[in-house]
């Protein structure tokens, strides 16, 4: 029944069968014969097909995931408990952050998230804005700090400091240096290109901000970017107040207790951000 809840939960999040084989690392008619087995259980309809490839939950497959969710996360908990030494056994805290955020935020963040070192075992990951939300959304991440305005169901955002992007590096280059879509940059580069009618004649997608502000430091292209991410030496034009973002955090509706000294100290940082 574990498996066959896991599997449930990875085809509700995902809306597709492929997709959640290949989340979990088995095959197709596995989640499918699985699900089956699962409806065959509860004598219920769990999941209907709209075309061919997209598949939407019931509402008893709404409400199996909200219960589903909690005896997950209670069987992990319970796990994690067996096979921790309860002396020496710290909670675990998952922060993921966004590129920029990443860069500009993270490492303060960190800083005086250090001294919960030893009550806390702390994992940072980083991805684009979208990535963050959707592992926030599948219970994969705690926190999560992003440039992008999203929000969904069962998550919180605080908005804090802002962000401003500029035209940077050699400014005669053919060559566009641009992020990959979905990221919070892209989309402000798809609409600087799009307002100043420019088709780059040569482009380099990078899934990373300190890459390209890295090739811009050695004089390789231009790109739209972070000015709190550039080398002093990297030339600069200032973009309208469109261009300036606001970072958001993520935070879980209702949240872990354990974890609530680490939010409140992250919430009380970001407040005074600058």
């Amino acid at each position: 029944m574990l498996k066959q809840l896991q599997t449930f939960k990875a085809v509700y999040e995902t809306r597709n069968f492929s997709h959640a084989a290949e989340q979990l690392f088995i095959s197709q008619p596995t989640v499918s014969t699985q699900i089956k087995q699962l409806e065959a259980d509860l004598q219920t309809t769990l999941f209907t097909r709209n075309g061919r490839q997209e598949i939407l939950p019931t509402a008893n497959g709404t409400l199996l995931y909200r219960q589903a969710q909690k005896m997950l996360e209670q069987w992990d908990a319970t796990k994690l408990a067996m096979q921790a030494d309860t002396k020496s056994a710290r909670p675990l805290c998952r922060i993921g952050a966004s590129h920029t955020t990443a860069s500009v935020v993270l490492p303060t963040l960190l800083r005086h998230l250090a001294p919960l070192s030893s009550q806390f075992n702390f994992q940072i990951t980083w991805a684009n804005s979208a990535v963050i939300l959707t592992q926030m959304t599948q219970h994969k991440l705690d926190f999560g700090l992003i440039e992008k305005p999203l929000v969904t169901d069962h998550l919180d955002r605080l908005a804090f400091g802002q962000d401003e992007l500029v035209l940077a590096g050699d400014f005669r280059s053919p060559l566009w240096l641009i992020r990959e879509p979905n990221s919070g940059v892209r989309h402000y580069t798809d609409a600087y290109l799009k307002a100043n009618n420019i088709t780059p004649a040569e482009t380099m997608i990078i899934h990373s901000n300190q890459i390209i502000a890295d090739l811009l430091a050695q004089g390789v292209g231009q790109s739209i970017i972070s000015e709190h991410v550039l080398a002093p030496t990297v030339p600069t034009k200032a973009l309208p107040d469109n261009y300036h973002r606001q970072f958001y955090l993520l935070t879980k509706t209702s949240p872990t207790p354990q974890l609530q000294p680490v939010q409140n100290l992250i919430v009380a940082q970001l407040q005074h951000w600058r």
